[in-house]
């Protein structure tokens, strides 16, 4: 028998906290399906109680003796129906695998440069991780130690530049947090605990004390995740709810990390190569018991090159992320059969009762070969219609739809789009009617944006409805408003583009206003539903260009019937005290200057009868200025964030910058007795702009 190498409880959990990491920071609605990042505060706090209550079993299970693993125990206890156990591992562990790969590949495809092939570089880590693999448990944990310390330089670099923009008011109370959503946050997240179960095959290598370690490792992994999100949310608001990669992609809400992308970038892959380099150990680990500790080289090798083979050639299908099926496989693998095998050592049975429970055991590792290979027989990507994006007209006779899909009918063109049409009273009788006349189901967790005319937007509440509910829509999707009809501008809009898939970012892309971001998504009007908040959807027109689709101004909604159009200056006004632009740039004069970030503070105070409203806004701008240039600025930027307030406070009394909360708090009578919409019209405001460096 070899010797085996001995790491520490510590390293291991380390190893475990770097995977659980890795997942987190690639996180993406495509995978995920959760609607908006912030939910997943309760989730978190859930999930770690579940967490802690999961590595039971395995503290229980090896207690003080270390010397044997699950799979080990299994061998010697079920024989040869034991090898079953052993190879459901290996085979777990590879699809968790193939889970990291695909996930990082989705990750890479939108992070990386169009010039660089994403699968190029996943077969050079891939390569990298089962050299890893096979140096052993040792080399995993010195370098983990390494990793690790990139980890906390990243967070060090994200609280710096976060933590000076952070505010309470981008605290969002849950005002549309559900039980439904607690459950489907928490289901993903264990599904994302894969990794947890190698601790039944790795435990055995270590030594140190294991309850104390385990706490501890479960209560570190959630409270780092917790405090990222909150520091996240405080200091970028619902800017999280708009990206597809919700905690990467943070980083752009602090302009001066957007220079860094390249080392967050390798950050994410080294956390990454962790956690695959690690379950293709636990992998060999689990086989190597059959074979009484031999092949575990060959046998990291061939897991390594399986995958290696399935990243190349298997594609993306839902089952490969469906976190049900994971968050089941990760309760099972990592508690229930440690447990199974527990009891069954420690309970004497008879010949006749053990024969029973091998065969009822063998049922029951027969029935989770199904589960794992039940995908075999799931709906395959090419079997659906996956839609990038929608355009939806309102008329008197119902709803007409235009759907931007894959052609996914013809293998000679790649990445191919098609339009397609469909009609009814409503949403929902319209895509039944293009799913039943097609024979397709729609694949909605890729559709980008849903564009509407204007009847639609006014009735946008009965036009969104059916998606808000829906738990395979993308929760993100940009929503936007034509003033023409949706179908002729996307129309135009894609023969001027061209009929290749990539150019749908173009489509969905609301950038435009002088560098900022009119957005609008799925998830704001979600949270609008309870909180009244009013909706800014870009105004979406015809370009010449090869842009083809520009921002000019927005239209704004609101839960007290206001429905009117806002030009450019207005709109970017409204942007600014909403504390929505980053890196601006504009000219005064022959002078160019830029905005790097926003502070507001709006001060409602009641006065004889009306209230008057102070706008104090904060400029940070890039360099110091002359004092003229300077004025020039402080008129510039007046002169939009008061056509901001004309528009939205003074002429409609449209509550856009949430003035009823902080009325409600400050002047609770005032509140109950008196009507927000009349009280902003009849306002007095003050806007005061302070540049600094």
């Amino acid at each position: 028998m070899t010797k085996k190498n001995i790491v520490t409880v510590g390293q291991i959990y380390t190893l475990l906290f770097i995977s659980r990491i890795s997942l987190v920071i690639i996180y993406s609605v495509f995978v995920s399906g959760i609607s908006s990042i912030w939910s997943f505060l309760l989730p978190l706090i859930v999930s770690m109680a579940i967490s802690i209550l999961m590595i039971i079993p395995v503290n229980v299970f090896y207690g003080k003796s270390r010397r044997k693993s699950v799979c080990r125990i299994s061998v010697e206890q079920f024989g040869k129906m034991g090898y079953t156990i052993p190879i459901l591992y290996a085979m777990y562990f590879l699809l968790s695998c193939l889970y990291a790969v695909k996930a990082l590949e989705h990750f890479l495809d939108i992070m990386l440069p169009d010039d660089i092939n994403s699968k190029v570089v996943l077969s050079v880590l891939m390569i990298a991780c089962i050299y890893a693999a096979v140096k052993g448990i040792e080399a995993l944990s010195r370098m983990s130690a390494i990793v690790l310390g990139f980890i906390f330089l990243s967070g060090a670099l994200l609280l710096i530049y976060l933590i000076q923009g952070f505010s309470s008011e981008n605290m969002i109370p849950f005002e549309y947090a559900s039980f439904s959503g607690v459950i489907d946050g928490t289901v993903f997240i264990i599904s994302r605990m894969n990794t947890s179960a190698a601790l039944n095959v790795l435990i055995p290598s270590t030594r140190g004390r294991l309850w104390k370690s385990g706490i501890i490792w479960s209560v570190t992994v959630f409270l780092f995740m917790i405090f990222m999100l909150v520091l996240f949310r405080g200091a970028i608001g619902d800017y999280l709810d708009s990206r597809e990669l919700g905690v990467y992609q943070a980083i752009e809400g602090a302009g001066s990390l957007q220079r860094l992308n390249p080392f967050f970038i390798f950050v994410t892959m080294c956390s990454t190569f962790c956690n695959i380099s690690v379950l293709l150990f636990a992998l060999s680990e689990s086989v190597k018991t059959i074979f009484m500790d031999g092949f575990g080289k060959i046998i990291s090798v061939t897991g390594g090159v399986i995958l290696l083979l399935a990243v190349l050639l298997v594609p993306e299908t839902e089952i490969l992320f469906n976190k049900y099926i994971w968050c089941v496989l990760t309760v099972v693998f990592t508690a229930v059969v440690p447990s199974v095998v527990y009891i069954f050592t420690k309970t004497p049975q008879p010949k006749i009762s053990r024969r029973v429970v091998r065969t009822a055991s063998m049922t029951i590792i027969i029935s989770l070969v199904m589960i794992i290979f039940s995908g075999c027989n799931s709906t395959q990507l090419n079997q659906r219609l996956i839609v990038q994006g929608m355009g939806i007209d309102k008329n008197n006779e119902g709803y007409y739809i235009t759907l931007i899909v894959l052609d996914t009918e013809n293998e000679e063109k790649e990445n191919a789009i098609k339009l397609m049409y469909t009609d009814g009273e409503n949403v929902d009788e319209a895509l039944c009617r293009i799913e039943n006349q097609r024979g397709k189901k729609l694949l909605l967790s890729q559709c980008l944006f849903i564009m509407m005319n204007g009847e639609a937007s006014r009735n946008y509440e009965r036009t969104l409805s059916y998606f808000s509910d829906l738990s395979g829509m993308q929760k993100t999707s940009n929503l936007m408003v034509t003033e023409s009809s949706a179908k002729s501008t996307l129309s135009t809009a894609v023969e001027k583009l061209g009929y290749q898939s990539e150019y749908i970012n173009v489509l969905a892309d609301s950038k435009a206003i002088s560098q900022t971001e009119v957005h609008c998504s799925l998830i704001d009007y979600i949270s609008s539903l309870k909180s009244a908040k009013a909706l800014l959807f870009p105004n979406i027109v015809i370009k010449d260009d090869i842009s083809a689709l520009s921002v000019e101004g927005s239209f704004l909604a609101d839960r007290n019937g206001n429905y009117f159009s806002m030009t450019s200056d207005e709109t970017l006004g409204t942007l600014i005290i909403n504390q929505k632009v980053n890196d601006f740039t504009d000219t005064v004069g022959e002078a160019s200057y830029k905005i790097k970030r926003i502070k507001s503070n709006i001060n409602p105070v009641w006065k004889n009868g009306f209230f008057d409203i102070s706008f104090d806004i904060e400029v940070y701008l890039d360099k110091s200025y002359e004092k003229d240039v300077l004025n020039d600025i402080k008129e510039n930027i007046l002169g939009k964030v008061n056509a901001g307030i004309e528009k939205t406070v003074l002429q409609t009394g449209s509550d856009v910058f949430s003035i009823g909360k902080y009325i409600r708090s400050a002047y609770p009578e005032v509140y109950k007795n008196g009507n927000v919409e009349e009280f902003l019209k009849n306002a007095v405001t003050h806007t005061k702009i302070t540049c600094r460096i």
